[in-house]
């Protein structure tokens, strides 16, 4: 059986190293970085079946590696690590006074109060099992005289606020929340920052945990600390699913 190659890109060396000597042992052949553009080079250079991500590195997010690596090769499975709650990674990017977190509003005045708040451009995650919320959050914001457009796809979302003076941007993807912050850091490395609302389906798991990927998760998510077992059983699942 061929060997599978995996990146793993963290700045904790000793626990980069250690993951890498437990799954080498497993017969995984493994490279190590140590930020993420070395983490870039490495991928680069190599060909790889899994590449494992901290969510937070000394030069740059992990959410931002992993943008490069998906650009580059869309199927490629990738892993978060992280010991973060949502509220933390997304404060970590946007900052404590751009971050709202709204489940299950009882009304859009609630939201538009959020919007209304937050400082500059910012995120508000709207969380709710409501059907047609990002529509209705729309009309009410549009309403209210605030110049929205709502989108269920990144690049028209992309497109549309490079090409227009919009306040605040909707976003409905019916896909993980981390992919509405995706948006926003693309925007945001164009030099074009707006108020981002990112609507996402209510699940009983995403409110009861205080972890971030858990159902939110890109290809599969580890949450520190982890056990090395735990950590094969994830790559075994993700490398077959």
């Amino acid at each position: 059986m061929n060997q599978s190659n995996i990146l793993i890109i963290d700045d904790n060396k000793d626990l980069a190293d250690g993951l890498a000597m437990v799954l080498e042992i497993e017969n995984y052949h493994v490279t190590v970085a140590y930020n993420g553009g070395d983490g870039i080079k490495k991928f680069d250079a190599g060909n790889y079946d899994l590449v494992v991500i901290d969510v937070k590195l000394p030069d740059m997010y992990g959410i931002e590696v992993y943008q490069d690596i998906h650009q580059k090769d869309v199927d490629m499975k990738v892993m978060m690590m992280t010991g973060f709650r949502i509220d933390q990674v997304f404060t970590e990017i946007v900052g404590e006074d751009g971050l709202a977190i709204l489940r299950s509003p009882e009304n859009h005045m609630q939201v538009y109060e959020a919007v209304t708040k937050i400082k500059d451009a910012g995120i508000v995650v709207v969380v709710d099992e409501q059907p047609n919320l990002a529509t209705s959050i729309y009309d009410y914001l549009t309403a209210q005289g605030t110049k929205t457009i709502l989108s269920k796809d990144d690049k028209e979302a992309v497109a549309r606020v490079l090409s227009d003076n919009v306040e605040v941007l909707v976003l409905d993807f019916n896909k993980p929340i981390m992919c509405g912050l995706e948006t926003y850091m693309q925007l945001k490395k164009q030099g074009r920052e707006v108020k981002t609302i990112i609507v996402a389906e209510y699940k009983k798991e995403e409110v009861e945990t205080t972890d971030i990927l858990r159902s939110l998760s890109i290809t599969g998510c580890l949450f520190k600390p982890f056990k090395p077992d735990d950590m094969i059983k994830m790559i075994k699942y993700v490398m077959s699913s």
